[in-house]
């Protein structure tokens, strides 16, 4: 009999044991970060996985990205080196409970902002790793980025409303 007992209560405890294992490959992988690649179709800016909450590490792919982000929830924001990754526009960070690490990546405000990097209202900035921020005017401020600027513009600063 002990046989017997010992044949139905090996198979259950497996079964049980690999039911727990199958329920936490299920279950862990929310409660780790979700790592988003800027640009994809899920995220084709920066802003868009900033936007999406799933999104607590941003690896930004090595170019220059000409937008502005605004940052309020906490989170990773990585690219590939500060001279490869390019932020043209003005990173503005805020919330109480806000950390955001920016690690191999430029900002540049492009001389268009005040600040490049504006962090506010008790929000936490780190780097562990090769960031540079400045506000160099070099590539001149645009003021439409969809082309509708083209052709000949000389006389847009000469007319007066």
């Amino acid at each position: 009999m002990r046989w017997r007992n010992e044949f139905y209560r090996k198979p259950i405890q497996s079964a049980i044991r690999i039911g727990c294992l199958a329920l936490a490959g299920f279950i862990a992988p929310t409660a780790f970060a979700d790592i988003c690649t800027v640009p994809t179709v899920a995220h084709p800016s920066i802003q868009a996985a900033v936007d999406d909450a799933a999104c607590t590490e941003i690896v930004l792919a090595a170019q220059v990205f000409s937008q502005s982000v605004a940052v309020t929830r906490s989170l990773v924001l990585r690219g590939d080196s500060s001279s490869t990754t390019v932020i043209r526009g003005q990173v503005t960070v805020t919330g109480g409970t806000t950390e955001i690490s920016l690690q191999n990546l430029q900002v540049n405000g492009g001389g268009c902002f005040l600040v490049a990097l504006d962090v506010g209202d008790g929000a936490q900035v780190t780097s562990q790793q090769d960031l540079v921020v400045l506000n160099d005017a070099g590539g001149g401020c645009q003021i439409f980025l969809d082309g509708f600027e083209s052709g000949d513009t000389t006389l847009w600063s000469k007319t007066v409303p």
